[in-house]
């Protein structure tokens, strides 16, 4: 339920997309979010390792407990580096649970993925982290 707590922060024109591959899980976020009068929630049934977003099109992602709950979390990593714009960030916040992925393993597959840790909080049971898009080679990034 983290997106009930995410949407409105993202002021009047911010828009979240919530995607799941249970449609029950999506009706649930859009319910939840319709009782509290949120009304900037867009809900997609998708797999997260093939998302239906072109590329550079989101500012953000968010995996939280999510990524080990996905097979092929490299695929899952790989898509996000896709749908980030090149100043975008990915955060991912692991809590020890039975799915929940180490930091290390987390770190190697973000960097096989074009993603380079930019910082880490937590301790090694419980952390979020964020990662930037690595330019690309030949490419400028500026910060705007």
């Amino acid at each position: 339920m983290q997106s009930l707590h995410v949407a409105p922060q993202l002021g009047p024109a911010g828009r979240l997309d919530v995607v799941d591959i249970q449609p029950e899980m999506l009706d649930h976020v859009t319910h939840r979010a319709e009782e509290r009068g949120i009304a900037n929630i867009t809900a997609t049934e998708a797999d997260a390792r093939t998302l239906p977003f072109g590329e550079g099109t989101f500012d953000a992602v968010y995996l939280v407990t999510a990524l080990g709950e996905i097979p092929e979390p490299d695929r899952v990593l790989c898509e996000a580096a896709r749908v980030l714009a090149p100043t975008g960030r990915l955060v991912v916040g692991e809590f020890f649970d039975r799915h929940w992925i180490p930091f290390g393993r987390l770190h190697r597959l973000a960097d096989a993925s074009g993603l380079h840790l930019e910082t880490r909080h937590g301790p090694t049971l419980a952390y979020l982290s964020r990662f930037r898009p690595c330019p690309r080679p030949g490419t400028a990034v500026s910060a705007a």
